[in-house]
């Protein structure tokens, strides 16, 4: 099993730094984007510098109040505070080349974050984490238990990945959020971009070869992973009767995730934001959120109109089923 996350690094030894430094034990080169702050160590810019804006331009299509929140000065932690003292806010993102600093900017997080002994250890395993307060984003580009480096990995679908969760996270100024929205909106941003899926949670290969039958029976509709589109796949598997629930969906969690679910949660948060209509509704939900609500199925339904589960399946399946699911 496979988990991503994601998140953050920064340094300041005689320069002078316009957003605030996290990691001010590790020196540290900047490159400033329009809404983000890279921060690199002993590597070069890429992914971010290539997929940052690009991701923002895909999360303000349905999320318009982001442009508010860093233009405006406007985003807030989920404890209510202001980033830092800057004119405006960037989502910073720090990537470097080696196992040792990466294991550095996880142990200042552990310990100002009071992190669990289990935390610590899977995140050091999966080489990139996301801040709690949503304001960075922290990615090692080699094998993060080589302490000394090696060969750079393509990481540029964590990146996507992970700043599509942490852009939404923002929004609502949520510390948690259910798994199916996280990843959801992760899967989602990462489609929107390279029209594919790779990233998160479960080695759907690994998954397959623990569980040869459900390969077998995912092949008459097609078996979920990075070579092509997820939503071609989904929509045959929706056709073949193999769905998933809306109250399975929603309660998905990691340790039980199997590929179908995965796809499902990228389905639902892409139904949410199909059309106009629910692209508003979608704002309404998250607003409701920023403001207090809890991220349940039963705010959910009431937002987007529907009465219970199976008027809500009804129009969510159909859709999968349909050419617009692409």
């Amino acid at each position: 099993m496979k988990v991503l996350l994601a998140a953050l690094t920064l340094l300041a030894t005689g320069f002078t730094y316009s957003q605030t430094i996290h990691f001010p034990e590790t020196q540290w080169k900047e490159k400033e984007l329009d809404h983000f702050m890279i921060r690199t160590h002993g590597t070069g810019t890429d992914p971010a510098r290539k997929y940052s804006e690009k991701t923002f331009e895909v999360m303000l299509e349905i999320l318009p109040g982001l442009e508010a929140d860093f233009e405006k000065k406007e985003f807030r932690t989920p404890r209510g505070q202001d980033a830092g003292k800057e004119d405006k806010f960037r989502f910073t993102t720090y990537l470097m080349d080696t196992g040792n600093v990466f294991h550095d900017c996880v142990m200042t997080d552990a310990k100002r974050n009071n992190w669990p002994a289990g935390n610590i250890q899977i995140t050091k395993t999966v080489g990139n984490y996301l801040d709690p307060y949503n304001r960075y984003l922290v990615i090692c580009k080699t094998d993060a238990q080589n302490s000394g480096g090696g060969k750079e990995e393509d990481k540029k679908a964590i990146l996507v990945h992970s700043l599509g969760t942490a852009l939404m996270k923002g929004r609502t100024r949520q510390g948690q959020l259910p798994f199916w929205m996280t990843a959801g909106i992760g899967y989602y941003a990462e489609h929107m971009v390279f029209d594919r899926c790779s990233i998160y949670y479960l080695d759907f290969e690994a998954y397959y070869q623990a569980n040869p039958d459900a390969k077998v029976d995912a092949r008459k509709g097609g078996s979920l992973g990075p070579e092509e589109s997820w939503a071609k796949i989904l929509r045959k598997l929706c056709k073949a009767g193999k769905r998933v629930s809306l109250e399975k969906t929603i309660n998905a969690e990691i340790i039980t995730l199997s590929p179908n679910e995965s796809g499902y949660m990228f389905a639902l948060n892409y139904f949410m934001v199909s059309t106009a209509e629910r692209t508003k509704k979608y704002q309404t939900f998250i607003t409701a959120i920023r403001e207090g609500k809890d991220a349940t199925k039963e705010l959910l339904l009431e937002t987007y109109g529907y009465a219970d589960d199976t008027a809500f399946e009804t129009d969510w399946y159909e859709w999968m089923m349909s050419s617009k699911f692409k």
